[in-house]
């Protein structure tokens, strides 16, 4: 088992459940077990800062499973209960679903009024008639029959088919309004409208664990150590042969390893990696499956306070803009408390003016001088009303894409049929036992729920 993120550890645990009469080992290149769920305490401050995935929703079936039975302590991730907030061309509204909050874009007259939200939906139900009522099955059905405007609908990104539909400026305020850029424009049209749709169920709440999302993986590894199995940090897989259906593996400290069956729950750039050290992954076949999706950089700077200066009578989780920081989450509803400022969330192209700032420092570094002086310019215009912005009490910055290996999350390209892709991908070739998960080749791509929802397709061939 190569991979100590959520997918590994899961499929790990599980297996270990399933065949205890196996001897199996995961092994994973860092010094830690839980991949891009990567939770950092600070002193001070109530919960933990979430350099990687912050939250879950309780739709998401197989992480709130795993939460229930393992009897992981979770809290509402908006703490607030306030309301969204935009700040999008200068002008303040009440996020997406806001008509006020294009007010800076000069639209067409059949755009003026609307949301950026309504104006979205909209060009959905052009692009792929009747997608709002759609199962599982009709999506499928959908992207093997659709054509929009005479090209088969997977052959879209999301953001060529919008500016199809809405003018320059209506496309530029919903892109805005969105706040992440892969998500708006990369994305295979099929699969994103579908993926956008997904996530409104009015049932479901975020949360996160009490102690972190990485105490999900952190949970699994313990369990399956407990259970027999062995983790193994600081094994980097440098070489993958196979003779004779038994597979040779080479670490770059040193270790060799035989095993019967290798099982692959790294991101998409590490399977990259591989290629050439793997006659696998190498082949035309399998690099087709792994083309099949692009990776995005994400990057996060954190910054804490004594006390959260942005007030807390009129209370907001997040803020959309369309400056730098794209996204900015606010922690702390209370006025006497410390309180955590997610002051940029990025992501894709949105990424490069904190690249060019970033030192290189490792994942969770205080944020550079050069950083800190940008992010402040950029409050004060988002915070007009505040007089005297206080300098923050500490900091801390990731840029997950920064190593070759890692990724902020990855989204299925166009021109591909991503269910084609996610059969084939869980065993790539019937005659050799190398299986592969991870986020990428899944439905809920960017959530630790799809890094499940493929590890559990591996457990599942595994287990018969």
């Amino acid at each position: 088992m190569i991979g100590g993120g959520v997918a590994g550890t899961y499929v790990a645990q599980r297996l270990q459940a399933a065949r205890p009469d196996w001897s199996i080992v995961l092994f994973e290149r860092s010094d830690r077990v839980g991949g891009r769920l990567r939770s950092i305490q600070i002193d001070g401050l109530e919960h933990p800062i979430e350099l990687g995935g912050m939250r879950f929703l309780t739709s998401h079936r197989l992480v709130q499973d795993v939460v229930t039975t393992f009897g992981i302590e979770t809290h509402p991730f908006d703490t607030t209960g306030g309301t969204e907030r935009s700040f999008l061309r200068g002008r303040f509204g009440k996020g997406a679903a806001d008509p006020n909050a294009g007010a800076g874009y000069e639209l067409p007259k059949s755009e003026l009024g609307r949301s950026a939200l309504e104006l979205g939906l909209a060009a959905f139900e052009q692009i792929a008639p009747g997608s709002a009522s759609l199962d599982d099955a009709d999506w499928s059905r959908l992207r093997a029959t659709h054509a929009y405007l005479g090209r088969p609908l997977t052959d879209w990104s999301i953001g060529e088919a919008l500016a199809s539909v809405l003018s320059p400026e209506g496309h530029r305020f919903v892109t805005d309004a969105f706040g992440y850029d892969s998500g708006l424009r990369a994305f295979n049209a099929a699969d994103a409208i579908q993926y956008l749709l997904g996530g409104g169920d009015p049932s479901a709440e975020a949360r996160t664990p009490n102690a972190g999302m990485d105490l999900i993986p952190r949970t699994l590894a313990a369990r399956f150590e407990a259970d027999g199995g062995s983790v193994r940090l600081g094994h980097e897989l440098r070489t993958h042969e196979v003779h004779g259906g038994v597979h040779r593996l080479r670490f770059g400290n040193g270790a060799e390893v035989v095993a019967r069956r290798l099982v692959l729950a790294v991101a998409a750039p590490a399977l990259v990696q591989l290629e050439d050290a793997s006659p696998v992954l190498g082949t035309t076949g399998v690099r087709r499956l792994l083309d099949s999706v692009e990776a995005f950089p994400a990057a996060k700077l954190y910054l804490w306070y004594d006390r959260p200066w942005w007030g807390t009578d009129d209370p907001a989780i997040r803020l959309t803009t369309d400056l730098p920081p794209r996204k900015l989450f606010y922690f702390g509803s209370r006025s006497d408390a410390p309180a955590t400022l997610l002051a940029a969330y990025t992501d894709g192209l949105h990424t490069e003016p904190w690249r060019r700032l970033w030192d290189g420092a490792p994942a969770g570094s205080p944020a550079p001088a050069a950083m800190l002086e940008t992010i402040q310019e950029n409050l004060r215009a988002i915070h007009p009303h505040v007089a005297d912005l206080p300098p923050p009490t500490g900091s801390a910055f990731v840029l997950w894409g920064g190593d070759p290996h890692e990724t902020g999350w990855t989204f299925w390209r166009s021109d591909i049929r991503s269910d084609d892709v996610i059969a084939a991908v869980v065993q790539p070739d019937p005659a050799v036992d190398v299986f592969i998960c991870g986020e990428a080749f899944s439905r809920a791509q960017a959530w630790a729920e799809g890094a499940l929802e493929s590890a559990d397709a591996v457990v599942r061939v595994l287990s018969d």
